[in-house]
């Protein structure tokens, strides 16, 4: 007899986006370096067009060498290239193409048309007219693949013309990739920019604004005189009253939460909604009155019901924002206002549901939900290969199409800001996030081809032997390969500088890899481990304009915790009293970034290792040495199959136990499965942890 097994396949259903492109009348815009036409705006244009027709001035000079000069006149000319809403530029054959339904659905549509010697590139709202832009640019060929400036990439055209037409708008309504510890040249304001321009360039965007972080710690520190007065307004836990948690069964503590989430949104009138989340952590209150309101999610969501009822009689059209996460994950019992917005986490999920079965069950208590992700968190991958769940492409592409298969309208990626492992699933998922019908193989190979030119095939070998999906095990063996892939690109892009340059970052990330990886084989009380760790934190902000590691992490937690270790307190970036050894504002050239890579690459070699490839088909290992057989035992975190062979057809016995870690004993049952061979069930069940 044989058994396996397995886990649970949940199969992602694809939507289609209203995307339409299509063949369309000939217009020439520039030929021989003369623009044929201006960009036209209105006279009364917002400064988001205004900066938008400006941009598109620029890069039209950089691909055709024709200087477009802009007209805001009152009375525009008969031809042009007109920048604008809806409203500005009346297009009535394309009144669907541009309708807003369900007041944000088509916020951000768009329409690019040719027509009568003159092109319209005009959106609903202004995010909608910027689009058309770029989204222009991008048919004509330009690329922005990661926010450093060397990954643009623009053609060259010496007659420029439009024989095409599109109308689309984003499956996905909100839409965001964002760094933990934010951004690190606040003065400079240049990483906050470039930043900023990635995703106006690749149409990241929101059609409506999330406000659902952590917020009742906020109520508590806006308030703090009143709680100092009241304790009682916070939870008891454990016989004591302590934040960071409500006493939510306390009208007056409800009555605060009104007039708090209310005066936000009066102070803040472009703010779509308002969060009424918890505050991080457990440690609900435990008082009487509260555990008589049921669940931490009957109380939590409560709270935001109440909350939602008053922002709709004093201010219809705004929302409560609040994530289905850690004790709160699961619906409550009663139905959720209609203002009422929910994002469930991908993670830290709580209670007797798994994630696949919360996917399922939210989007039927609500109308008003999406997925808040986790593509890659300093603390959990430090920025070292094969990086983030960003870097999972199978992974991303099945879950980002199954979130907009179960109505997701948001989806949030918390990541770091680490190109170097992550950057072409960022560029990937922001895609699916606008369409999860586009054609991933196609993607790649546009990437491949316009980023590395001639060295396309062993960048594609690059990425591939490092992508997650792919369950890589990293050893000196596979980061020797990597290095060997950047070497034959080297050679094959000889002649292309812009090439080169994208290369010599991905060489700098790779040796911050050498760094971490000397440093991570090192003993802790090894003489060298100093230096090292001192190496590392030099070459990341010397780099950090390349954004292939995540500086400001570093500068926020690595270099504290060095201080500590070394007893170097210099080293933190809490020291203000003089700039820290780190801090060494010389960016690595092209000659340095070489012989450190010369030197990286005799350092990881690469062994002769045969690779097998083995059937599912199972025979007896014919074992001897033990008259009974001895119980086998494994431990395991996540799913894993196994397979068993009984050689005379005696029965097997499998034992299971679960729930060996404390802190994992909220969390849903552990599922097991047991099928024949051909993968027909013969048992199943759950058990608690």
């Amino acid at each position: 007899m044989k058994a396996i097994v397995s886990g649970f396949v949940l199969l992602a259903v694809l939507v289609a986006t209203p995307d339409v492109s299509r063949s369309a009348e000939s217009v020439i815009l520039a030929e021989q370096k003369t623009a044929r036409v201006p960009i036209v705006i209105k006279a009364d244009a917002g400064e988001t067009t205004r900066a938008v027709a400006n941009e598109l001035a620029g890069f039209l000079e950089r691909i055709s060498g024709a200087k477009f000069s802009i007209s805001d006149s009152g009375s525009p000319p008969e031809h042009g290239i007109f920048v604008g809403t809806v409203k500005e530029f009346p297009l009535p054959e394309f009144a669907d193409a541009l309708a807003i339904h369900d007041t944000y659905d088509g916020v951000e549509s768009f329409v690019i048309v040719p027509r009568d010697g003159s092109l319209y590139l005009v959106g609903a709202t202004e995010t909608g007219t910027s689009h058309a832009v770029f989204r222009f640019l991008e048919k004509l060929g330009c690329r922005w693949f990661f926010p450093a400036p060397e990954w643009e990439v623009l053609p060259s055209f010496d007659r420029l013309e439009v024989d095409f037409e599109v109308t689309d708008r984003p499956a996905i309504q909100t839409r965001r990739i964002w760094w933990g510890y934010g951004y690190f040249d606040h003065k400079e304001g240049r990483c906050r920019a470039e930043t900023e321009a990635w995703r106006r360039r690749n149409l990241m965007a929101d059609s409506f604004r999330l406000s659902n972080g952590h917020a009742w710690q906020s109520i508590i520190l806006e308030n703090k005189e009143t709680f100092e007065a009241h304790p009682e307004y916070l939870a008891l836990v454990d016989g004591k009253r302590r934040k960071p948690q409500l006493c939510v069964s306390n009208p007056a503590v409800r009555k605060l939460a009104i007039a708090w989430a209310l005066q936000r949104l009066e102070r803040r009138p472009e703010l779509d909604m308002v969060s009424m989340e918890t505050s991080d952590g457990l440690n609900h209150c435990e008082c009487e009155n509260c555990l008589a309101l049921g669940s931490v999610s009957d109380r939590a969501f409560g709270l935001a019901n109440e909350v939602a009822r008053a922002v709709t009689e004093k201010l219809p059209g705004k929302m409560v924002g609040m994530l289905a996460y850690s004790d709160h994950s699961e619906p409550p019992t009663f139905a959720l206002e209609s203002n009422v917005y929910v994002q469930l986490t991908a993670g830290f999920t709580h209670g007797e549901y798994t994630f696949d079965e919360l996917k399922e069950l939210w989007p039927k208590k609500t109308r008003n939900f999406g997925i808040y992700e986790y593509f890659s968190v300093w603390l959990w991958d430090f920025d070292q290969l094969p990086g983030g769940k960003a870097n999972n492409l199978a992974m991303v592409t099945e879950r980002f199409r199954d979130y907009a298969a179960r109505g997701a309208t948001s989806i949030t990626c918390e990541s770091s800001n680490a190109w170097g492992p992550n950057g072409r699933g960022y560029y990937v998922a922001n895609r699916l996030m606008w369409d999860p019908d586009v054609d991933i193989e196609a993607l790649l190979g546009d990437f491949y081809d316009k980023a590395f030119g001639p060295s396309a095939a062993p960048m594609r070998r690059y990425y591939d032997r490092l992508d997650r999906s792919d369950h890589p095990l990293m050893s000196e063996h596979l980061i020797g390969l990597a290095f060997r892939d950047l070497d034959e690109a080297t050679t094959l892009a000889a002649d292309r500088a812009d090439v080169l340059a994208r290369l010599d970052q991905l060489k700098r990330y790779l040796h911050y890899v050498r760094l971490r990886w000397e440093l991570d084989h090192l003993p802790k009380n090894d003489p060298e481990r100093k230096s090292l760790t001192l190496d590392a934190l030099t070459w990341g902000y010397r780099n950090r304009y390349d954004y292939m590691n995540h500086w400001e992490a570093f500068r926020q937690t690595w270099s504290k915790e060095a201080a500590e270790e070394f007893d170097e307190p210099t080293w933190s970036f809490r020291h203000t009293e003089s700039p820290p050894p780190w801090q060494v504002d010389s960016p690595a050239n092209a000659g340095e970034t070489e012989r450190l890579f010369r030197q990286d690459l005799e350092r990881f070699q690469p062994q002769d290792v045969a690779e097998i490839d083995f059937s599912e088909d199972l025979v007896p290992a014919g074992l001897t040495g033990h008259e009974e057989p001895k119980p086998l035992t494994h431990r395991f975190q996540r799913p894993v199959r196994y397979a068993f062979y009984s050689p005379d057809g005696s029965p097997l016995k499998l034992s299971i136990e679960t729930g060996v870690i404390a802190a994992f004993r909220d969390k849903a049952d552990g599922e097991w499965t047991v099928t024949d061979p051909d993968g027909e069930e013969i048992a199943s069940g759950r058990l608690p942890q």
